[in-house]
């Protein structure tokens, strides 16, 4: 009987211990697209916003983001942020690739950082991924995996999944929110 409570509290205490390890050991953050209550319309215009949740580590601040969307993105803009350089560059193959560099304090890692994108919608109805890359002064994240179901080694949603947004077309777009009824945003994803 003793050996039964010792093993026990010996499973109990090494199962408190993995849940304090999990819970105190930091999260990756992932690149977010909101929307901000309008709908991405095929062939029409709008801004979008990229958010990164936070630093690569407590000790490491985001210094550079970079975003690649493929060809049937007609056009992408990155609009001003407070303390980041923009720019933008048409890939040879099509498609764009946004960088973002931060030129002010570094962003403290528990704060998310957000860069809205004014965005000419492919022509074509469909879901189109964002590959984003998050650069800290000593490591990276690149959200480009695609989500799937979950398989025997594969887990769902994926590590670093890639950001995505469904382009509708105009008929299936949904009325925007009067700007007096939407509420602020905040991500339901945040570690």
């Amino acid at each position: 009987m003793v050996k039964r409570i010792s093993v026990a509290v010996t499973g109990s205490v090494l199962g408190a211990l993995l849940v304090v390890c999990t819970v105190a050991s930091p999260a990756s953050a992932h690149g977010i697209i909101d929307l901000k209550g309008v709908s991405a319309v095929a062939g029409k215009s709008s801004v979008m916003t990229l958010e990164i949740q936070h630093g690569c580590l407590p000790s490491e601040p985001t210094l550079q983001v970079e975003a690649f969307v493929g060809a049937p993105w007609r056009a992408v803009k990155p609009q001003a942020v407070a303390g980041w350089t923009s720019s933008v560059t048409k890939q040879s193959k099509g498609g764009w690739h946004i960088t973002w560099k931060n030129q002010g304090v570094p962003i403290p890692f528990g704060t998310a950082t957000f860069f809205p994108i004014s965005v000419d919608w492919p022509t074509t109805p469909g879901t189109y991924g964002m590959s984003v890359m998050q650069l800290c002064p000593g490591s990276s994240y690149y959200w480009n995996d695609k989500y799937a179901p979950a398989t025997a080694n594969v887990p769902s949603p994926p590590l670093t999944p890639r950001p995505e947004v469904l382009v509708v077309a105009s008929k299936d777009a949904a009325a925007p929110k009067s700007k007096a009824t939407v509420a602020p945003s905040t991500s339901a994803h945040m570690h």
